[in-house]
């Protein structure tokens, strides 16, 4: 993301970031959608908060040229190394100079021109508005004419309708290790969106059986539509299509997904 989003956290961030790929890695309903969007002009692409690469193999399906992942977390670029090592496609891929990964600021993306900038699930991670802009800024000069950016976030129906106490999220299996997580959040409606102070309780049991208890502390931010249009139109930009879920639904306030594809103004 904009920076390392495990920095400040207390305890181990390498740990923080396979608990990460735990929950994220069982999402698949967007890795379709992907291939299907790439494949409508193929050309080079630069994920930006790329994690630990969920998406390249869909990338790369879709025809990318090239696939250049940045993240601001070193945890999540070493397991985006592992991931691309682990792997015969991606590995190839690497070999070959069509994909590279990078430690990096999204609101300062690596020189260049892009066919395709897509930013999944970044815009919350960042401060608010004033970096959000640098983020978009950056993304227009760096697109090619023909070029598209892509923002993939949380939709209107998704969002908290209220505070939600501490709770158990999940139990999964790590490594033949049991991990769980429990979550609370507190939301406030600014002006310029929904703000989500967002804290998570992670217990994972180390080899020994003893317990790892990793809380971790995220702010999170949600701008309104008119507020991310607003947003898009100062970088230059302008929304071409908007989805509300990764079947091409309409978008509407009931949307789980948010997905604004955007390109630069002419």
């Amino acid at each position: 993301m904009s920076a390392d989003i495990f920095a400040g956290q207390p305890g181990d961030a390498d740990l923080l970031a396979a608990i990460y790929d735990l929950e994220h890695d069982a999402v698949s309903t967007d890795l379709g959608f992907y291939r299907r969007l790439v494949r409508r002009s193929r050309g080079t692409l630069l994920d930006l908060g790329c994690g630990s690469g969920r998406l390249f193999h869909a990338f790369l399906d879709g025809g990318a040229s090239t696939v250049h992942g940045v993240d601001g977390s070193p945890a999540l670029i070493r397991r985006a190394e592992l991931r691309i090592a682990a792997d015969d496609r991606l590995a190839a891929a690497a070999e070959g100079g069509r994909l590279t990964v990078g430690l990096g600021d999204v609101r300062r993306p690596p020189k260049g021109r892009w066919r395709w900038i897509t930013a999944v699930g970044v815009l919350p991670h960042l401060e608010g508005p004033e970096a959000a802009l640098q983020m978009l800024t950056a993304a227009a000069q760096r697109l090619r004419r023909e070029g598209r950016l892509v923002l993939d976030d949380i939709g209107p129906g998704g969002l908290p309708e209220r505070d939600l106490p501490l709770s158990i999220d999940w139990e999964r299996d790590l490594d033949g290790r049991a991990v769980t997580r429990r979550s609370q959040l507190t939301r406030r409606a600014t002006p310029d969106g929904l703000r989500v102070d967002y804290l998570t309780m992670t217990d994972a049991v180390r080899a020994d059986g003893t317990i790892a208890r990793l809380p971790a502390r995220f702010r999170l931010w949600y701008p309104s539509h008119s507020v991310l249009e607003g947003l898009l139109d100062e970088a230059g930009l302008a929304i071409e299509l908007t989805y509300g879920s990764h079947d091409l639904e309409p978008l509407t306030e009931e949307s789980d997904r948010r997905i604004a594809i955007a390109i630069p103004r002419r």
